[in-house]
């Protein structure tokens, strides 16, 4: 396991050396690149095959890698070497390689659950093997304990798509149409959004049986339920309601909605060879999933949904999936809205999920159990146990003193250069102590120029912070936003010009 640790940090290294390259203290790509690179350059060499060795590796070896990896958030944000772990790697959006450990060996324990009876690698994980060591754990027993600090371990696994459909199926007798016409702002009017949406479904055919769907997820995360509204050319109505699993994104609802109505009007009987369907939802994302063919379903939800629909024009019949607007009173749509939240009431326990939708619960979970482990500090003052966003400033410099005020290591300050010995003064050319005269604002002399000081407390500031916040004294959260703290450390450096203490 060191040897192989040892080969992962080698090629790691230079590719961090090329990420040095892309940015500096005042220059530099921003940082939704920077991290881009991080994530997908980094730690995909980082991580490669790691969910085979990783649950395996000692607390030491990770530690390895977790250096690596402060390495790259130490580039993206251009906070010092000093700077808190936490902190650090939080204001570069990366999470710990301890928290990823858990999140890929869940991952390879779905994907294995995933599998068809027999195959091997669903054989190894059912298998019990005798531990060679007590402090070392493999994938199957870390992916187990991730699933169940989830909350998902009982939740069945829906099995992956193992047979594509063949790319020259004739799929154009099914018509996407992910617009109602003229361009309408989210923001519109819902009577505005209502009338357009119905001065365009008016152009479908008339004798057309009518298929509304729609699917509900609390939080867009859990309690899943679908409901559709099929009205027949006669008038004849048949309502749908179902869960859709206990672990659920919108889209996958959406898509779910969309299968159980197309499975309940194929069993419908009655002469309907010769209508036209029309399939109303109201989620671009899982119209535009579906639009790209029946050939590119990557999943065992969009292949079915789209042998249900090719099941449906076997005959020549014409479908139609029509986008419509949410929530701004069309009937039908609104029936299947009510539907589909009264499903999500009902006993999801066998109803399978996506290993996708898996691997995101026990992301969330990880995720949330490092950030309620921050020790306290200036930085979880601020964001408590949120994750900051990207600070999308056009300027490099600012962008940097934002996270390194809000890390609670600010380069520029008096106190932290003088700790580093780069501010030595007669009489203490360099400690630690904050109680130091050479730590000291220089600009008020009422304390150390801590982060905490400049942002919240520095009377230059007063007017600035009063003007940006509201308050002379405002609450620390309200330094979450990246702009406001910019404008603070302007002011603060542009105080310190005029005594003659420039950029250090």
């Amino acid at each position: 396991m060191g040897e192989h640790c040892a080969r992962v940090r080698k090629k790691t290294k230079p590719r961090i050396a090329q990420l040095r390259k892309m940015t500096g203290r005042s220059w530099g790509l921003r940082e939704p690149q920077l991290r881009v690179v991080a994530n997908g350059y980094i730690r995909g060499a980082l991580e490669y095959a790691a969910a085979a060795w990783l649950p395996a590796a000692s607390e030491s070896y990770v530690e390895l890698l977790e250096m690596e990896m402060r390495a790259a958030a130490r580039v993206i944000t251009g906070c010092p070497v000093s700077t808190p772990r936490d902190p650090l790697l939080a204001e570069a959006g990366l999470v710990p390689v301890r928290a990823r450990r858990n999140l890929l060996a869940a991952r390879l324990s779905c994907l294995a659950a995933s599998q068809r009876s027999g195959d091997p690698l669903r054989a190894v994980a059912e298998a019990t093997a005798p531990r060679r060591l007590r402090t070392t754990t493999g994938w199957r027993d870390t992916g187990a304990r991730a699933l169940v600090s989830a909350g998902v371990r009982d939740v069945p696994v829906e099995e992956r798509l193992h047979v594509t459909i063949p790319p020259w199926i004739d799929d154009t007798r099914v018509q996407f149409r992910l617009d109602i016409g003229n361009h309408i702002s989210r923001t519109a009017p819902p009577d505005v959004r209502q009338e357009r949406a119905e001065e365009h479904l008016a152009t479908l055919p008339d004798d057309a049986v009518w298929v509304w769907s729609d699917g509900s997820a609390e939080g867009g995360v859990s309690a899943g339920g679908i409901g559709a509204l099929i009205t027949l050319p006669s008038g004849e109505e048949h309502e749908l309601r179902a869960p859709a699993g206990r672990i659920c994104s919108s889209t996958r609802a959406e898509l779910v909605a969309i299968r159980g109505a197309l499975e309940m009007l194929l069993r419908l009987e009655g002469g309907l060879a010769e209508s036209p369907v029309i399939v109303c939802a109201d989620s671009q994302a899982a119209l535009a999933t579906l639009a790209s063919g029946a050939g590119s379903q990557a999943t065992a939800l969009g292949a079915a949904v789209w042998r249900l629909l090719l099941a449906l024009t076997d005959g020549g019949r014409r479908v139609f999936m029509q986008w419509i607007p949410a929530h701004c009173g069309i009937p039908g749509n609104e029936r299947a809205d009510v539907l589909a939240k009264e499903a999500s009431s009902l006993s999801q326990d066998a109803v399978p999920t996506d290993v996708r939708s898996m691997v995101k619960a026990v992301g969330r979970s990880a995720t949330k159990a490092w950030r309620r482990s921050w020790p306290d500090s200036f930085f979880k003052t601020i964001m408590g146990d949120r994750m900051p966003m990207p600070v999308l400033l056009e300027s490099r410099d600012e962008a940097v003193n934002v996270h390194q005020l809000r890390a609670g290591h600010w380069s520029r300050s008096q106190s932290y250069l003088h700790r580093i010995g780069r501010r030595p003064e007669r009489d203490c050319p360099q400690c630690s102590d904050l109680a130091c005269p050479a730590a000291r604002c220089l600009v008020c002399r009422e304390g150390p120029d801590t982060p905490e000081h400049v942002l919240l407390r520095c009377p230059c500031l007063a007017g600035a912070r009063l003007r940006l916040l509201g308050n002379i004294r405002p609450d620390p959260t309200q330094l979450r936003d990246g702009g406001a703290v910019a404008a603070l450390s302007r002011g603060y450096l542009s105080h310190q010009q005029p005594l003659g203490y420039g950029r250090p």
